[in-house]
């Protein structure tokens, strides 16, 4: 496949769901709550991911000290 082409698509399809997103307001209001909601999303596994690798050092923590000695 022609490397010119992938980029024309890629261009034209960029350019058409910018001007659907710019000039819809359903549609802008879909886009903004769709990049909230995804926002939040990565945020809740964010602080999930957090809660787990804090327990895992708790863990290793616990089982090095109990190897130790």
């Amino acid at each position: 496949m022609n490397i010119n082409q992938v980029m024309y698509d890629l261009t034209y399809w960029f350019d058409y769901t910018t001007g659907m997103v710019l000039h819809h307001p359903i549609i802008s209001i879909a886009t903004v709550l769709v990049g909230f909601l995804f926002y939040q999303a990565l945020s809740t596994l964010k602080f999930i991911g957090t809660i787990i690798s804090f327990g895992v050092a708790a863990v290793t923590a616990l089982l090095l000290d109990w190897l130790m000695f």
